[in-house]
């Protein structure tokens, strides 16, 4: 995903820091979960679930453009 498409859609989603920080690390610039999750002091399972909403909400997207 590139930080263009990150940031759309954390507009659309009303994401708030630290989790949107986070998942930008996993999303954009490759980052494992559980790095991401320790540099912004946040449980594992909260970056993975934030992580999941911007991954369904890209295919979603995708799909009603057909891209």
């Amino acid at each position: 995903m590139t930080g263009e498409q990150f940031d759309t859609i954390a507009r659309m989603i009303r994401a708030r820091e630290p989790a949107r920080a986070a998942a930008r690390l996993v999303l954009v610039d490759g980052l494992t979960q559980a790095d991401a999750a320790r540099a912004h002091k946040m449980e594992l399972n909260a970056l993975s679930n934030a992580v999941r909403r911007y991954r369904e909400f890209d295919r979603s997207i995708r799909e009603a453009y057909g891209l």
